[in-house]
């Protein structure tokens, strides 16, 4: 017991530590939990050995890791852009994958375990990826959109990749029969369930939502991943796969937000302490002991990566510069990639000769990636030579840009959410011309459904602001929850429009500190318009004059407002 404790306090801290200096240093958390397990483990301190208890929990990290990704992963959104993910993502798994198994068949390996190495060095990663883009402004534009598609359909593959692994782990034969109907029964397990959980599932979040208490819905969530994964490990199916075909069927219900936010904490802990268990295997000492077999997976996870994606996106009708672009922003390993590597050797299903300096290399690559996405326009000009060329606008700018075309002195609202689509439908009651610009598909649509005229555009580019009439409009609303993206599109506002005013809504005063600092700006704090609205209505109820009412809330508000909108 008392080692037990020991080995746990060693572990929280050290992963405590790693979180708050992989932050600091704005590099992937997994990272630093890889580090983590390395310098504990037994090739460094030995502070930390493997065992059944971390192991299980470890898998039970997994299976939440791969249910949030189910939870994430749209059906419609699939839907909408089948064709592009379908198309590209083949082409990208295809010409990445092949090459590779080729060479390590060349190289003596097995065709089952080549395959498998060869469809982990194809897969990228989905969370640096779409974060990084996301902060960059890029989701949005043809090379973003082509990143994203591959990672999509890569999300697909790891449905025949996982049922490949358990069929291995059974001591059966891997041919391509037997991987066919494990996935055929993935499939029919997946449509059993999505039928079921019309009724049932919803039924159920439904009514533990409507009691209204939080403990009693994080237990049952918990439960769902776990009962998923043990329904699918009972059929011999990998549970991890059970629990990402549950997330996929209640991804579409209405408590996938809410989902996502209890089950979040518990999946960042427990996930991360599946990459120390990689951590743990990691053999640092292959980067001396084989270099160059190191060295050999890092050029094919990198270089050689970004070349054969160039050569499946310039395939979908890319421009050689978008198709460099993407290439390069998905030229690195991924979680995927760890995540099955991990599983094979826990499971001794290739050798450790083989798997080990691919492990690294994986890791490698990953520490490049951030430095790889950030400055991927100047590496993609040099390589298509058009560094002098302008290229056309997107699709989406040239919308936008026909919407905007007769507005003057109009408001350009940044953000589709609750706050925008309100302020949107208010504006044009009081005959007030606006745009709404929203880069989020479903939430266009859904704004559309109410009769709200959105735009699908991404505010945080320069180009679509200036598509959405920048040089003539009278203000620009800010509605993102997140300072962050809140800050870059008023930068680039006022670095376009200086005198121009930006108002933006935020929920936390404490994190947008630095907007506060830029001229013209005003923050308006959520929770003083819920605030205000409900002291108007207590004080109404509570029979004190109307006029009362509004002299004493419009002195409330001045009082705010002097003060920065800081909390009383």
């Amino acid at each position: 017991m008392q080692d037990l404790l020991g080995t746990t306090l060693i572990l929280l801290v050290a992963c405590s530590l790693a979180a708050a200096l992989t932050a600091r240093l704005n590099i992937p958390t997994l990272l630093g939990y890889l580090l983590v397990g390395v310098l504990l483990g037994p090739p460094a301190t030995a502070w930390i050995m493997p065992g059944p208890a971390l192991n299980f929990l470890s898998e039970l990290g997994v299976a939440l890791l791969l249910f949030m990704v189910g939870l994430e992963f749209s059906l419609g959104h699939f839907w909408l852009t089948r064709k592009t993910v379908l198309v590209a993502g083949t082409l990208q798994l295809a010409m990445v994958a092949a090459p590779v198994a080729l060479a390590l068949l060349w190289l003596g390996l097995p065709l089952d375990s080549a395959a498998l190495l060869g469809a982990a060095a194809a897969m990228s990663s989905t969370a640096l990826v779409s974060r990084q883009l996301a902060d960059q402004g890029e989701l949005t534009t043809r090379h973003g959109r082509g990143a994203i598609a591959v990672l999509v359909f890569q999300d697909l593959a790891s449905v025949p990749l996982l049922a490949l692994l358990a069929i291995w782990a059974r001591g059966d034969a891997p041919g391509l029969g037997r991987v066919l109907g494990e996935v055929a029964g993935v499939l029919l397990l997946f449509a059993v369930s999505a039928v079921a959980s019309r009724r049932l599932l919803h039924g159920l979040l439904g009514w533990v939502a409507r009691q209204g208490h939080e403990e009693s819905f994080v237990l049952v969530s918990l439960s769902l991943v776990v009962a998923a994964a043990a329904a699918a490990h009972a059929l011999g199916v990998s549970a991890a796969l059970g629990a990402f075909l549950a997330g996929m069927v209640l991804g579409e219900s209405d408590f996938r937000h809410h989902m996502e936010n209890h089950l979040k904490p518990f999946r960042d802990v427990l996930s991360g302490l599946f990459f120390v268990t990689i951590g743990l295997q990691l053999d640092t000492a292959q980067i001396v002991a084989a270099p160059l077999a190191v060295l050999g997976w890092l050029l094919a996870l990198v270089p050689l990566k970004m070349g054969l994606n160039f050569l499946a996106l310039r395939a979908t009708r890319l421009s050689a510069l978008d198709a460099w672009r993407a290439g390069i922003v998905l030229g690195h390993g991924g979680e995927f990639a760890l995540l099955l590597l991990g599983m094979v050797m826990q499971q001794h299903l290739i050798a450790a000769t083989m798997v080990q300096p691919m492990l690294v290399a994986l890791v490698l690559s990953m520490g490049l990636a951030p430095l790889l996405i950030r400055h991927h326009d100047r590496w993609a000009r040099a390589f298509s030579r058009s560094g002098a060329l302008g290229q056309p606008p997107q699709a989406e700018e040239g919308e936008v840009a026909e919407r905007a075309r007769s507005l003057r002195d109009h408001v350009i609202i940044c953000g589709a959410d609750d706050v925008g689509l309100l302020l949107s439908r208010t504006l044009r009651l009081a005959g007030i011309p606006h745009l709404l610009l929203e880069s989020d598909r479903q939430r266009v649509e859904a704004g559309r459904a109410m009769g709200v005229p959105v735009s699908y555009g991404d505010a945080s580019r320069l180009d679509t602001l200036a598509a959405a009439g920048l040089a003539h409009a009278r203000l620009v609303v800010l509605t993102f929850a997140r300072p962050q993206t809140a800050l870059r599109i008023a930068q680039a506002v006022l670095d376009r429009r200086l005198s121009l005013s930006v108002v933006v809504a935020t929920e936390r005063v404490t994190d947008a500190q630095l907007l506060r600092n830029l001229p013209n700006v005003r923050l308006y704090p959520l929770y003083l318009a819920a605030g205000l609205g409900l002291a108007e209505q207590v004080l109404l109820m509570l029979g004190i004059n109307a006029d009362q009412v509004d002299h004493r809330i419009e002195e409330l508000r001045q009082t705010l407002s002097e003060s920065g909108g800081d909390r009383p």
